[in-house]
């Protein structure tokens, strides 16, 4: 919002998903339009919303014919981008935002546990080695590629282009890191099992080992259990915690991951 300069009127949420974001904003625009291709995301928008200034319409990024041209203050994509075909969604941007308005496309990924370099190690080895074949493509490439294939590299249409990155593995490919955007969370090592198990991923794993149930579910376990007693063995106030008896669901920890935002200003 401090980069923000057009008016605040009507606000473009590609690929919306839930509405997090498009609710989020409501209180800043007069007019908040989730975009998602998804029907079933777009009804679960719609029943977690409350506000009257957001809409939910069914649609990809690339093609908005509903929007009038040179209408919209301001295009967000929330964890989205990676999934656009990046030369026709700068075109239809190009048509749809105000000379002055904004685009800003925000992803985040790369998990670390902060201050405990084993369970991120591990953490990180998970997502890159033992999920590699199963992430979608070409979404996961973009990513592994902080983002750049979907930059804006339009000079003519579009101005001001800035990349904003927070990375926790202190890594030196940030052109610039800021605490505006560093995203850390208090959670427990039960709540990072539960948001590992929402990732695509691990679904196209589970799908690919249907045998490998869950110790949850009954079963010896899968490719998470695997995971989350692996960092307990290594980090050893963990394992101490869990040898006492206490269930290590209820760990405490905080979570900070690699987080890029992505913005240009319309000529």
């Amino acid at each position: 919002m401090a980069y923000h300069q057009a008016p605040r009127d009507l606000c473009i949420d590609l690929g919306c998903g839930n509405g997090a974001a498009s609710r989020g904003l409501a209180s800043h625009f007069g007019m908040i339009i989730g975009v998602d291709p998804s029907e079933s995301m777009l009804k679960e928008a719609r029943a977690q919303t409350r506000c009257r200034n957001v809409q939910y319409r069914q649609f990809w990024a690339e093609s908005l014919p509903f929007v009038q041209a040179g209408t919209v203050d301001l295009v967000i994509a929330c964890q989205a981008a990676h999934w656009f075909d990046p030369d026709l969604v700068w075109k239809e941007m190009a048509r749809i935002v105000r000379p002055g308005g904004t685009v800003a496309f925000w992803n985040w990924g790369n998990y670390a546990v902060v201050g405990h370099a084993h369970a991120s190690r591990v953490l990180r080895k998970f997502s890159s080695q033992d999920l590699a074949s199963y992430w979608p493509q070409p979404g996961k490439g973009i990513w592994d590629d902080r983002m750049r294939p979907v930059e804006c590299c339009d000079f003519s249409n579009w101005t001001d282009h800035t990349r904003l990155e927070s990375d926790p593995s202190g890594t030196p490919h940030a052109l610039r890191t800021v605490e505006s955007i560093r995203m850390q969370i208090s959670d427990t090592l039960g709540g990072l099992e539960a948001l590992l198990r929402t990732w695509s991923s691990v679904h196209e794993w589970r799908r690919a080992h249907p045998h490998a149930a869950s110790v949850r579910e009954g079963g010896a376990g899968d490719i998470v259990d695997k995971l989350m007693q692996d960092m307990i063995e290594g980090e050893e106030n963990w394992r101490s915690i869990t040898k006492s008896g206490e269930n290590w669901r209820d760990i405490k920890l905080e979570l900070e991951t690699r987080s890029i935002l992505l913005m240009a200003r319309k000529a």
